[in-house]
C-alpha cells in the first residue's frame, strides 16, 4: 500500500458502522524523525494529553503561562495531532516552535544530528516536570523547596511517601511516571521489605537473543527484569527478633525450674527481679514481632545480636504508571571485538496485558494497609491476628500473600508502538499509533496509512505504549485512611 504524503490518511477497509477518522503527519525538519515518533506515540495517549491540560490550565489561572514555554509548545503540538473525522484532514504538522524550545534548552539536540527516542522521552519528560515545579515553587515560595526536596522524598519508605503532604496536595501528576521498589525476602521467616522507592519513566528491558525457535515475549522481558536474585549474608530484624525472643525465653524458664527447687534462698528476691525483666523483656518483643510497624532493631533499650540469613531480591512496581512505556534493548556490545550490534529479534506483545503479576506489592498495599513486617509466608501463620491466604512457599520469593486473580487497574491497552529500521549506528524511526474508536496506522514522518491489528503485533518494536484501562479522572485529596497506591499522585525527576 502506498503511503500517502498529504499529511493524513483514513483507515481503510473498515464497516460505516462508526466514524472513521485521520490523523495527521509531522513534518520532518531535518533528521528529527525520532522526534516525530515520540509526538505520534505521546498523542495517542489520552492521559498524557489530559496531563498537559491541566498544567496548562494551572499555569494560566496563576498567571504562570510565560514560564512554560516548553510545555505550552508541547501541549500546542499534541493538540495539533488529535484525530479528526475523515472529510475534515489536516496537512502535515510543523513542529517548529517546539523543536525550536528543545534545541535553546537541550544543547545535544542542536545540529540536526540522529538522535534515540527512548533518550528524546527521558529529556522531554524532564523538562516538563522543571518548569511545572517552577511553577509550584513561584506560587507557593521559597518556603516548600526545602519541605520537598526530591532526594529526600525519594529516600522515604512507601508507607511514607503515601503519607507524605506534598503528594496529597498533588492533584495531576505525569502519568509516565511510576515508582519501583526492591524488595528483599528471607528464606528462613519468608518476610519481606521493601528498600527504598526508584522513580522510573520507562521500562528498559532485555531478552536473550539466543532462544534458537522459541520466540521471545513481552511477559518473558518482564518476568526478566523482575527475576528474583539471591544474596547471602543479609541482616534479619524479623529473625534476629525471634532468636532474642526464644533465648530469653529459655533464659526464663531456666530460672522459673531453679527458683521451684531451691524455693527459699537468699537470692530469691534478686531471682524474682530479674524474672520480672525478662518476663517484660519477653513481651516487647513479641509485640514487635506482631505489630505491623517494619521492625528497626536500633529502637530497642537493649542491644540485640544480629542474625543474617540468605534473602532474594526482587524489583517490583509499586506504583503503576497510567501508562507503561517499555523500550527495548537492542543494541548488545561483543566482548569478542568489542564492537556494537544491534538484535533484530521479534518480541511477541499483546493488545492487552495484565501486569498483577509485576505489581504484587502494589496489590499488598491495595489489599491490606498494614504487611506485619512484609508478611509472605504460608497461610496458616499469625498477621497480626489475621492469615494471610493464597501465598505459596514453593517459590524462591513467591506471590506476597495475595490471591491469583486479576486487577482491573492493572490491565493496560497497547496505544503506540515505536519502530526502529537501520543498523546499530544510525537508521529511521517511525510508528504505529491506535486512536479511540480502535483505527491504527502507521506514520513514517509526514507519510500517513492505515495499518491493521495483525500488522502491528508482527513488527518489530523498539518501545511499547500502554495506558491504563481503568482509571479514574481526577485524583483528588482525601482525609480517609485508604493508603492505596494506585491513586497516590506522584511527581519523580527523571
Amino acid at each position: 500500500m502506498m503511503l500517502q504524503r498529504n499529511g493524513s490518511a483514513q483507515q481503510q477497509g473498515q464497516t460505516d458502522e462508526y466514524q472513521r477518522y485521520v490523523v495527521p503527519g509531522i513534518q520532518n525538519l531535518g533528521n528529527t524523525c525520532f522526534f516525530n515518533a515520540i509526538l505520534q506515540a505521546l498523542a495517542s495517549v489520552s492521559s498524557f494529553q489530559e496531563y498537559l491540560d491541566e498544567v496548562v490550565r494551572q499555569s494560566a489561572l496563576k498567571a504562570h503561562v510565560r514560564h512554560i514555554p516548553f510545555t505550552n509548545a508541547l501541549h500546542d503540538c499534541i493538540e495539533e495531532l488529535a484525530p479528526t473525522m475523515e472529510h475534515e484532514p489536516r496537512p502535515a504538522v510543523a513542529p517548529r516552535r517546539l523543536n525550536a524550545e528543545l534545541v535553546y534548552k537541550l544543547a545535544a539536540f542542536r545540529g540536526n544530528k540522529q538522535q534515540d527516542s527512548q533518550e528524546l522521552l527521558q529529556f522531554l519528560m524532564n523538562l516538563v516536570s522543571e518548569e511545572q515545579k517552577r511553577c509550584a515553587v513561584r506560587d507557593n515560595g521559597l518556603r516548600d523547596l526545602t519541605s520537598r526536596d526530591e532526594a529526600a522524598f525519594m529516600s522515604k519508605s512507601i508507607s511514607d511517601v503515601r503519607h507524605d503532604e506534598s503528594v496529597k496536595n498533588n492533584k495531576y501528576w505525569n502519568p509516565l511516571h511510576g515508582l519501583q521498589v526492591n524488595l528483599l525476602q528471607c528464606t528462613k521467616c519468608k518476610r519481606y521489605r521493601p528498600m527504598n522507592n526508584h522513580p522510573f519513566l520507562d521500562v528498559s528491558l532485555s531478552f536473550k537473543s539466543d532462544q534458537g525457535k522459541k520466540p521471545v515475549t513481552l511477559t518473558d522481558c518482564l518476568r526478566m527484569y523482575t527475576e528474583p536474585e539471591a544474596i547471602q549474608g543479609v541482616e534479619c530484624s524479623y529473625c534476629s527478633v525471634l532468636q532474642e525472643l526464644r533465648v530469653t525465653r529459655q533464659a526464663f524458664e531456666a530460672t522459673q525450674r531453679q527458683i521451684a527447687r531451691e524455693k527459699a534462698s537468699f537470692d530469691d528476691v534478686e531471682l524474682e527481679i530479674a524474672q520480672h525483666e525478662r518476663k517484660e523483656w519477653i513481651h516487647t518483643l513479641e509485640k514487635a514481632l506482631t505489630s505491623s510497624q517494619v521492625i528497626d532493631l536500633e529502637d530497642f533499650d537493649q542491644h540485640i545480636p544480629r542474625v543474617l540469613q540468605d534473602c532474594h531480591k526482587r524489583l517490583q512496581f509499586s506504583r503503576s504508571p497510567d501508562v507503561f512505556c517499555f523500550h527495548f534493548n537492542r543494541k548488545v556490545y561483543l566482548a569478542w571485538s568489542g564492537s556494537a550490534r544491534k538484535l533484530d529479534t521479534h518480541v511477541n506483545f499483546p493488545l492487552e496485558l495484565d501486569m498483577s503479576a509485576f505489581c504484587e506489592y502494589e496489590q499488598a498495599a491495595t489489599e491490606d494497609k498494614a504487611l506485619m513486617n512484609g508478611y509472605a509466608s504460608s497461610g496458616s501463620a499469625s498477621h497480626g491476628g489475621k492469615a494471610l491466604n493464597g501465598h505459596s512457599a514453593s517459590s524462591p520469593f513467591g506471590s506476597l500473600g495475595l490471591p491469583s486473580f486479576t486487577h482491573p487497574h492493572l490491565i493496560y491497552q497497547l496505544k503506540a508502538v515505536i519502530l526502529h529500521q537501520g543498523n546499530e549506528r544510525y537508521g529511521h524511526f517511525t510508528a504505529y499509533r491506535r486512536i479511540a474508536n480502535g483505527q491504527w496506522f502507521f506514520i513514517s514522518d509526514d507519510a500517513v496509512r492505515n495499518a491493521t491489528q495483525d500488522e502491528v503485533l508482527k513488527s518489530c518494536a523498539y518501545m511499547l505504549f500502554y495506558e491504563r484501562k481503568t482509571r479514574a479522572k481526577h485524583v483528588e485529596s482525601t482525609e480517609d485512611d485508604d493508603d492505596s497506591l494506585p491513586d497516590v499522585p506522584f511527581e519523580p525527576r527523571v
